[in-house]
């Protein structure tokens, strides 16, 4: 799931009744982004992220429109991809992490769809985690760090709750999604992206799973023991590839608001 990418065919909710938004000119996509970096930027957190490793996703995606060199690119981008999840995986087996987070989203849905990265998800690892182990995930982002990989941004939520913390590699994003348990055996995590009003937050419900291992990139990862449960849940006929989809078309969504951090907990 990407902060980058608006998903213009996609679906926003409005007085109980889903519509697809027009397609948006590149002016208004680049506002969009640009609205989405600055409230990136409103929260504490991220005061410590550098100009390029914030810039560095956007500047590694401009070769690809690139005549002739776009299709070679994509290919050596691809490569290295993969290779970076495989460090990923390397540095977190012998980190406090280790074991306690999963597969999920567009690289699990590539995994038991087609056995490989979907080749529009390449750069964007999807990965869930505990939201009690939030502790965890920062001591192993010391162990990336150490690797090559670099602090990226965090998200938190209108209620101001930590929900996602992000880690880069050439430019690359490695996003780990918090998740809540939130009772009835359900999993509560949040996204985010530009809305036609400005950013938006996304909440969506999952059922909660316990894990089992699976093989994928030459690697050992966890996943949902379901993991066609959550797939159906999240994107109904997963089988059947949609160029369409984007995320407000997601179906485990059951919340959508404005995007203001911490918002919801001022005064």
């Amino acid at each position: 799931m990407s902060v980058d990418n608006p998903h213009p065919t996609a679906r926003e909710p409005a007085a109980g009744t889903a519509v697809r938004p027009p397609r948006p000119g590149p002016a208004a996509a680049l506002r969009g982004k640009v609205e989405m970096y600055r409230t990136l930027m409103s929260i504490p957190d991220n005061g410590a992220v550098g100009t390029w490793t914030v810039l560095s996703p956007l500047v590694s995606q401009a070769p690809k429109a690139l005549p002739l060199v776009g299709d070679r690119y994509r290919r050596r981008r691809s490569a290295l991809y993969e290779q970076d999840m495989r460090l990923l995986n390397d540095v977190l087996a012998s980190s406090p992490l280790a074991g306690r987070y999963w597969v999920w989203s567009g690289l699990l849905l590539g995994w038991a769809r087609e056995g490989r990265v979907l080749s529009h998800d390449v750069g964007d690892a999807d990965l869930g985690v505990e939201a009690e182990d939030a502790d965890l995930l920062l001591r192993a982002e010391e162990h990336l760090v150490a690797a090559g990989f670099h602090r990226w941004f965090c998200f938190r939520n209108r209620a101001g709750r930590l929900t996602q913390r992000v880690v880069v590699r050439h430019g690359f994003r490695f996003e780990f999604f918090l998740m809540d348990n939130v009772g009835e055996g359900l999993q509560a995590f949040h996204v985010y992206g530009p809305g036609r009003s400005g950013p938006v937050e996304l909440a969506g419900h999952l059922p909660k799973q316990e894990l089992e291992p699976f093989e994928f990139l030459g690697r050992r990862w966890m996943k949902p023991r379901d993991h066609e449960l959550w797939l159906r849940t999240c994107y109904g006929d997963w089988r059947t590839p949609d160029p369409s989809w984007g995320m407000f078309d997601d179906r485990s969504l059951v919340a959508h608001r404005s995007w203001v951090p911490g918002a919801d907990s001022a005064g």
